[in-house]
C-alpha cells in the first residue's frame, strides 16, 4: 500500500476523537472505559505517526491541525460503527450532542450508569457550541438527538420536522470563590449591590440584564469584569477567583456542595428564584419514537427529577 495511505490504528484515532469530542484525558478515558494513560500515549503516537502536533500541552486544548482531522475524521468513524453495528443487526448508535457546560458538568458524569443499566445500547456523547444548529456537521440526522438552551421570550421557531420538549427550567443565581467573596468584603448588603463588584459575562449581559430585572433592580449598565463566551467558561473564571458569575445546577456539579464556589447572597435584600431558560431536548420526527431515544429520554427525565429534587432538598 502506498504509505501516503496508510490509516492509524483504530485505537489512536478512537482515543482522539473521544478526547477532541470531550475536552480533556480523563474524560475521554471515562467515555472509553481505559487508563487516562492510555488515551495520552495513543495521542503521541497518533501525533508521530501524522507528523503533526495535535494537542497544545500547554493549554490541554486542540491545536488548529488537530480541529480540523477531528472534524475530518469524527463523521468517518461515526459512520462506521453505524456500519458495523448495521451488519451485525444491532441498533445505531444515538448520538446526542449539546452545550460544553451541559455535557461536561452534568450529562457525562451520569453517562456511565446509564450503560451500565442498558449495555447493549450505544450513546456518543458530543459536545458542541451552544449556538450550534441542530444538524450538526458530519451527524447522522436519523440518530440524533440535541439538548440545547433556549432562552426565556426566544422567537426563534422550531422547524415543524423537528420534535421537542424541555427538560428542566433550572433557578439561574450568582456565584463566586470563596477568596473572591473574601476580597469583597463579605457578601454584600443588597442584590444592587452587585453593580459594583467584578461580573463576568458570557458574550454579551444580557443574562445578567435579564436576571437584575427579575430581581427588581434598575441596571441600566452592567460592569464586566470580562466577555469570556459561554457559561461553562465563565464558571471556570469564578472558581480561578475572578469574579461573579451566573450559574445553575446543571453547570455547577459538585461545586456548592464542596465549597469550590459559593451562592452569593445579599445581606438584606433575598434573591428571588430566577429561571431564565429551559434545556430542550430535540430530535427529528422519525428519531422521537425510536426506542432508542424513548429509552433515554425516560431516562434522561429520571435523572433531571432526581436534580430538582436534590436542589429543593439538598443532602444534610
Amino acid at each position: 500500500m502506498d504509505p501516503r495511505y496508510r490509516i492509524p490504528p483504530l485505537s489512536a484515532l478512537n482515543a482522539f476523537v473521544a478526547f477532541a469530542r470531550t475536552g480533556g484525558i480523563r474524560r475521554a478515558a471515562t467515555e472509553l472505559r481505559v487508563d487516562h494513560a492510555a488515551i495520552s500515549r495513543h495521542i503521541r503516537d497518533l501525533e508521530l505517526s501524522l507528523g503533526i502536533t495535535l494537542r497544545d500541552r500547554a493549554t490541554g486544548n486542540l491545536t488548529q491541525a488537530g480541529h480540523t482531522y477531528y472534524d475530518r475524521i469524527a463523521p468517518l468513524l461515526d459512520g462506521l460503527a453505524t456500519a458495523t453495528a448495521d451488519m451485525r443487526n444491532r441498533t445505531p448508535p444515538l448520538t446526542v450532542t449539546c452545550a460544553h457546560g451541559f455535557a461536561y458538568h452534568w450529562l457525562l458524569p451520569r453517562l456511565y450508569a446509564f450503560r451500565k443499566s442498558h449495555p447493549h445500547m450505544e450513546v456518543l456523547l458530543r459536545s458542541v457550541d451552544a449556538s450550534a444548529a441542530f444538524h450538526v456537521s458530519g451527524v447522522e440526522s436519523a440518530n440524533h438527538a440535541q439538548i440545547g438552551y433556549v432562552r426565556e421570550g426566544s422567537t426563534t421557531p422550531e422547524p415543524r420536522t423537528i420534535r421537542h420538549m424541555a427538560i428542566a427550567r433550572p433557578p439561574v443565581f450568582p456565584v463566586a470563590s470563596p477568596q473572591c467573596i473574601q476580597a469583597l468584603g463579605g457578601q454584600p448588603r443588597t442584590t444592587a449591590d452587585l453593580l459594583n463588584a467584578p461580573l463576568l459575562h458570557e458574550e454579551d449581559d444580557t443574562e445578567w440584564q435579564r436576571w437584575f430585572a427579575a430581581q427588581g433592580v434598575n441596571a441600566s449598565t452592567i460592569p464586566t469584569a470580562g466577555r469570556l463566551w459561554q457559561a461553562h467558561i465563565t464558571l471556570a473564571a469564578a472558581r480561578a477567583g475572578e469574579g461573579i458569575a451566573l450559574g445553575n445546577p446543571f453547570l455547577l456539579g459538585d461545586d456548592l456542595l464542596s465549597g469550590r464556589l459559593l451562592r452569593v447572597q445579599p445581606t438584606q435584600t433575598p434573591l428571588k428564584e430566577t429561571p431564565l431558560g429551559a434545556y430542550v431536548l430535540r430530535a427529528s420526527e422519525q428519531m422521537w419514537e425510536k426506542p432508542t431515544l424513548r429509552t433515554f429520554r425516560d431516562w434522561l427525565m429520571e435523572q433531571v427529577a432526581q436534580e430538582v429534587d436534590n436542589t429543593l432538598h439538598p443532602p444534610a
